[in-house]
């Protein structure tokens, strides 16, 4: 074999590694490019997910601060945070509680955290305290409204049984005459005391009389009764 071959064969072998390279390369730049894409989608998804959340959300780094809020909190009408401000120290420091301390235990621990009913000012909110490795990001959804209709509702309902309560009070009061002794009925008809009771309890009723009566109407009878003292009404 000559020389020319040799150097022929030595160049076709380094062709051919650099083929397979150059295969491995696009291979490899190809990956990178559809995990590129999937990337940008998922930012994509991610940022619409933040921005067109209904609810409003800032977002703040590991230190309380400010990175961004989004469309929600924008249009909300409120006071906007500024870039860099403190959570719960520079904006929004007026909570009952220490939320600055809540915020920084939720980011130093990964664990997240919900006040479901907070009052701040003459609001009512629902905070959501949700870290992540950078910072963390903060929800907050005025229930205002809602809160006050369910106050609004459980005092209906304690009217409502209030008035139920005086309504069967008033049931229990029986209209009596105070000379014949017959009670009224629902339909205005005065009624004896034994029909009245007859119709609606099934009540059967026996007749005797009282020591007062006998002795008013059958004095010589109530004279020769035992005890007669005792048995007389008091």
């Amino acid at each position: 074999m000559d020389q020319q071959t040799i150097k022929m064969e030595i160049l076709q072998e380094h062709v051919a590694q650099l083929t397979e390279k150059c295969e491995a390369y696009c291979a490899l730049e190809e990956k990178y490019q559809r995990a590129f894409e999937e990337l940008r989608e998922k930012e994509e998804f991610n940022f619409a997910l933040f921005q067109f959340n209904p609810m409003t959300t800032v977002v703040v780094d590991r230190q309380g601060k400010v990175v961004k809020s989004n469309a929600a909190k924008r249009s909300s009408g409120d006071r906007l945070p500024n870039i860099g401000d403190i959570m719960y120290k520079d904006y929004a420091g007026r909570h009952s509680i220490d939320m600055f301390d809540e915020l920084m235990t939720c980011i130093s621990t990964l664990r997240s955290k919900v006040f479901p009913e907070m009052s701040y000012g003459d609001k009512v909110l629902s905070i959501t305290l949700a870290p992540f490795p950078k910072g963390a990001i903060i929800i907050t959804q005025d229930i205002t409204d809602r809160v006050q209709a369910e106050r609004d509702r459980t005092m209906l309902i304690k009217d409502l049984r209030r008035a139920l309560n005086e309504v069967e009070t008033l049931r229990s009061l029986l209209p009596i005459c105070a000379s014949c002794k017959k009670i009224r009925d629902d339909k205005g008809y005065w009624n004896t005391v034994e029909d009245y009771f007859g119709r609606r309890n099934s009540v059967d009723f026996s007749h005797t009389l009282c020591p007062d009566c006998i002795k008013q109407l059958y004095p010589d009878l109530w004279e020769k009764m035992p005890n007669k003292t005792e048995k007389a009404a008091r």
